[in-house]
């Protein structure tokens, strides 16, 4: 059962033979679909490789925060981890939105373990989409708040070859080759290598900490197997590493003030390794109505994060946060945290190795059919899903004291966790467009039928005999209904849509899947940044989680709260004029509890109807203004946030309002030759961005990157 390959079935459009666009969604998966902009409608978004790379930050936090609709909360200041909500779903670790790579699911475990800690190389991509509304039942598990797609270059059928190096503050340095060559007339050979290092801009009692150093490649063949392009043949494989001394310690508010480059001694030892291999194969047969795809797909993830977990100075071991969350109530586990205490105290360090397989086959296609002036098309999908969290973890204990950090016991493997989560999981689309005219009606549902299981092997039972092995269960069957409506002029695009919402449940008995009942409306301009969009939803049974990440025991374990509702509003103007250009835009969110309850998750607590849900500003503004002529383009960014919580049950905000400026300037030395000077956060603005996993963090200090670009 554990390595047996599943099958899928999903669907994608081609809007060739249509007189008006009526997607709502694109899931590019093919050389042949040409990534544009009209394959995106309604509230959708799709970001292409210049917009990705305009201030060179490798950080997805901050490029989607530009967006409407998207929250991206900064956790390590580089974007090592992305934590990424759409309207109003949580942020942490990105696990209430579906991530996808060419329309296949890249989290490294999207049902059993859907945080994610792999984390891709943002500027490699060429296009980026953001899927949200009725368009989210061809996607999923997460079908809530939206989706990304991140999509590696199809090529355009010549031979070239791009280069990107650049080095910056901290001693970081990026540098890449991508590029296409033809072997045949035939076959298309696609290649990218990344590499992206800094030492860290954290100190560690005067010593530099923090640093990490990130490799990503992929290599990709498209083979047309006729003439007519009819069939063709796709096969990817990528990898990505990362070697980081990345913790989950943060400090307390007046050290992360006061201090904002600091971190505590008893993380010196904290470091995260990780590898990902990820194999494709696709088949394309396009027929003169529609298409046929099927992908096959294997992903295989293991990450080890080495950090520490509790310190006992005499009174048992006591979390990290625990300790931060009331340092007054433990003055001797906080010293020894920071490496203060004048006797020696005891750090366990618990090594969270976990190893991920994901693994499946999908199907998608799609059929138009013509009746006068009624244009019919129904696209269709089916998955067939298998991926698993292996847990074999293990907590060894450290003497820590004045510039003492010694090893004293070797933990036991599996000690600290010994557990596998499996899922199954089965899911299918259809979904029925009829255009007449100017006017689209679009209707469909998708399904989801998981199994879940946990093996737990026990603290004792390293070689994993089965001695002692406890096995638990939980399914859920659903039904997810969509149905919209888009009118279009020539100018004005007018949509309107509903949605049912699902994230699954997990493994746990009696844990419930969180479903949600949204709603959207809005208008846009066909040729202009001119849009506007209402959206609204309303969770039940609210999923919690019991992570470390989220300042939680580390268990996993999934719990259901209570209600919540969120309604706001997306907006976006941009104007061109000679040799400049202007854009804004604006996410204003409502998102609050409508039942209360008490929970034991940290970002939650004791919730009483009516407090707000944490991490979600009630506004949040991006403008952007770009001056171009001849040689010279000098771009210039400013993002807004609103104060936030970091827990729904504080009375006051803990995160204050925050407001970064982004330059750069870039300069063609030839038409194929660019140098480019960007500064990050140009005003140094050290504000508090998140109370998680374990105490405050800060935004990133003031960074320049100068980079040279050239294609060959």
């Amino acid at each position: 059962m554990l390595n047996s390959l599943l099958f899928t079935i999903l669907l994608t459009p081609t809007d060739s033979i249509l007189p008006i666009p009526i997607e709502l969604e694109s899931i590019t998966i093919t050389a042949q679909s040409k990534t544009e902009k009209d394959h995106i409608s309604g509230a959708g978004i799709l970001l292409n490789q210049k917009e990705i790379l305009a201030f060179d930050q490798s950080d997805a936090n901050t490029i989607l925060q530009n967006e409407p609709g998207i929250y991206g909360q900064q956790e390590d200041g580089w974007g090592l981890r992305m934590n990424i909500g759409i309207r109003g779903t949580g942020t942490l670790r990105s696990s209430r939105i579906t991530l996808m790579e060419d329309g296949i699911l890249t989290a490294p475990a999207a049902y059993s373990a859907p945080d994610a800690y792999y984390t891709p190389v943002i500027w490699k991509y060429s296009h980026i989409e953001v899927l949200k509304g009725a368009a989210q039942i061809v996607t999923g598990p997460q079908s809530t708040g939206g989706a990304l797609n991140f999509i590696t270059p199809v090529g355009d059928e010549k031979s070239d070859i791009k280069f990107t190096l650049a080095r910056g503050a901290f001693d970081q340095i990026k540098g890449g080759i991508s590029g296409e060559v033809l072997p045949t007339n035939r076959t298309q050979l696609l290649f990218g290598v990344f590499h992206h290092e800094a030492s860290g801009f954290h100190t560690i009692q005067d010593k530099r900490g923090g640093g990490f150093n990130l490799n990503d490649g992929y290599l990709k063949l498209i083979h047309h197997l006729d003439n007519k392009d009819m069939h063709h043949l796709e096969v990817l494989v990528a990898g990505s590493s990362e070697r980081s001394e990345q913790t989950y310690l943060g400090t307390t508010l007046s050290t992360a003030l006061s201090a904002p480059n600091e971190r505590y001694f008893s993380s010196s030892n904290d470091k995260m390794t990780m590898d990902r291999v990820m194999t494709r194969l696709g088949y394309t047969i396009n027929l003169k109505q529609g298409f046929i795809r099927a992908d096959v797909y294997r992903q295989y993830v293991h990450r080890n994060w080495y950090k520490l977990n509790k310190i006992d100075a005499g009174n048992g071991g006591v979390s990290i946060a625990e300790i931060l969350n009331d340092h007054v109530d433990f003055p001797t586990e906080f010293k020894a945290m920071k490496g203060e205490n004048s006797d020696t105290a005891i750090a366990e360090l618990k090594a969270n190795n976990r190893y991920y397989l994901s693994q499946g086959v999908q199907f998608r296609g799609q059929f138009t059919q013509r009746f006068r002036s009624v244009l019919l098309k129904h696209e269709v999908g089916l998955r067939f899903h298998y991926d698993h969290a292996d847990r074999f973890q293990h907590s060894d204990r450290y003497f820590i004291g004045p510039n003492i950090f010694s090893l004293t016991q070797a933990g036991i493997a599996g000690a600290a966790g010994n557990k596998i989560d499996y899922i199954t999981a089965q899911s299918g689309y259809h979904r029925s467009t009829l255009s007449y005219k100017k006017l689209n009606i679009q209707a469909g549902y998708r399904t989801e039928n998981i199994q879940a299981f946990r093996m737990d092997y026990g603290a004792n039972d390293a070689s994993r005999s089965g001695e002692n092995i406890k096995v638990r269960t939980n399914s859920s069957l659903v039904f997810l209904p969509g149905f919209s409506l888009n009118y279009s002029t020539r100018k004005w695009h007018s949509f309107a849509g509903v949605h049912r919402g699902f994230t699954p449940a997990g493994s746990k008995e009696g844990v419930l899947p969180e479903l949600s009942l949204s709603s959207e409306a809005g208008i846009q301009h066909l040729k202009l940044p001119i849009n506007l969009t209402l959206f609204h939803s309303i969770y039940d049974r609210l999923l919690g989680s019991d992570a470390a990440s989220a300042g939680g025991s580390g268990s996993g374990e999934m719990f259901n709260g209570g209600a919540a509702e969120v309604y706001g509003l997306e907006g976006q103007l941009g104007k061109s004029f000679k040799h400049q250009e202007i854009r804004a835009t604006i996410t204003a969110t409502q998102a609050y509890f409508i039942e209360s309850f008490s929970s034991e998750f940290d970002g939650w607590g004791e919730v009483s109807a009516g407090d707000l849900m944490p991490y979600i500003p009630k506004l949040q503004c991006a403008f952007q203004h770009k001056w171009e002529k001849k040689r010279w383009t000098i771009s210039s960014q400013l993002q807004y946030l609103s104060p936030r919580k970091s827990a729904a049950e504080m009375d006051d905000y803990d995160l204050p309002k925050s407001l970064v400026i982004n330059e750069a300037v870039r300069y063609a030395l030839t038409e194929n030759i660019t140098l480019k000077l960007s500064l990050q956060n140009a005003t140094n603005t050290r504000h508090v961005v998140a109370a998680r996993p374990a105490g405050y963090r800060t935004f990133a200090p003031r960074m320049a990157l100068l980079s040279i670009n050239a294609r060959l």
